[in-house]
């Protein structure tokens, strides 16, 4: 007689690698043969990741429709076995999926919408630490702003699209009319971010995700005003510098600063 961990491994091999051993253990009922039965669970066991991925990525249902987003989800369990105890991890890899994928090779917006729902997601789950407040910066001496370094929050996501997946997720969002996908003349610069109890998104200007990208680095602020300056002129070039800093201030987009 085997064992109740031998058994158990049986089970799951049989639902997660449609190993058919585990059916030497099962009886028939009254109505049906044991292969069907232990099919319910195996049926159960695929809708309830399927279901988990129309809750991780509703945007991107909405997007493809019930048909086609059907077809994603079991083309991706197919090539993702679940390998994670918590139900919370299983859709990580969909965004990749769908940019290898040749069904989109297309339809690029597909991936980076999806890549903006992950992005959400984990910032919405990312690790806490109050958000640098304007008053901190404030107390500083003029002597420590060019050192000033800046720490973006934790939760803070970079991402670059090549299309307008950012505004059709937002429509989306807001239940309006669809927007047709497009590709953007430049590259889309965004950060994703929780702001208290809310995951948010932000698309940046080129200068200011120039900015961003070199701050989170840990370039001085004297430096980084340097960079504004070459990267679109002199003119006011400090004063745009400390505009984006305000900026990220208020929206909660950094942690803290060192001013080594």
């Amino acid at each position: 007689m085997k064992s109740l961990k031998e058994l158990q491994d049986s089970f799951q091999r049989g639902i997660l690698a449609g190993d058919d051993a585990i059916l030497a253990e099962v009886n028939d009922s009254a109505k049906e043969e044991r292969k069907v039965l232990f099919g319910i669970y195996r049926n159960a066991y695929v809708a309830r990741l399927a279901e988990i991925l129309a809750d991780d990525y509703e945007r991107l249902h909405s997007y493809l429709g019930d048909q086609a987003f059907a077809k994603l989800v079991k083309a991706y369990i197919d090539a993702n076995p679940s390998d994670q105890q918590s139900a919370r991890w299983f859709g990580r890899h969909l965004p990749a999926f769908v940019r290898e994928s040749d069904t989109y090779a297309k339809h690029p917006e597909v991936a980076e919408i999806a890549a903006l729902e992950k992005a959400l997601t984990d910032a919405f789950d990312g690790p806490d630490a109050p958000p640098l407040r304007i008053e901190a910066l404030a107390a500083l001496s003029p002597e420590a702003w060019p050192h000033l370094t800046l720490e973006p929050h934790p939760t803070a996501i970079r991402l670059t699209f090549r299309t307008n997946a950012a505004e059709i997720w937002s429509a989306l969002k807001e239940e309006a009319a669809p927007l047709k996908p497009k590709l953007l003349p430049e590259p889309q610069a965004i950060v994703v971010w929780r702001q208290d109890f809310l995951a948010r998104f932000k698309p940046l200007s080129t200068e200011e995700a120039m900015m961003w990208d070199e701050a989170a680095k840990g370039v001085a602020f004297s430096i980084l005003c340097e960079m504004v300056a070459t990267f679109a002129g002199e003119d006011e070039a400090e004063l745009r510098a400390a505009t984006y800093l305000r900026g990220w201030v208020d929206m909660g987009m950094l942690a803290g600063f060192q001013t080594r």
